[in-house]
């Protein structure tokens, strides 16, 4: 495993992750608009997460897909050299951990 492709990789999931305070931000200001009864800034607010969770999420999978291809799949070659894993079988595998923590 390669010390600087899995920094670059974990690194990407960070910057990824750290996008969900635009979320938080987002969320904090449509309280304060309930709150005060600005219903406008409450349609512009939740427009605003509407278009942008999406492509978190999608930004988000795409680097968690790659650190888990990077990380976890690449140790298990290296560590399980006789198990000749495929590509599918790592994205079945990576589909499961998903599911278990969507559950």
């Amino acid at each position: 495993m390669d010390y600087q492709k899995t920094w670059e990789v974990m690194q990407g999931l960070e910057d990824s992750f750290n996008r969900i305070t635009v979320i938080e931000t987002l969320t904090n200001d449509l309280e304060v608009a309930s709150n005060n009864n600005d219903f406008e800034e409450v349609k512009v607010l939740i427009k605003a997460l509407s278009h942008y969770l999406p492509t978190f999420i999608s930004h988000y999978d795409k680097a968690s897909k790659k650190a888990w291809n990077n990380t976890v799949v690449k140790v298990a070659e290296d560590d399980v050299p006789y198990r000749n894993k495929s590509v599918d079988d790592s994205q079945e595998l990576y589909q499961e951990v998903v599911k278990y923590y969507e559950s």
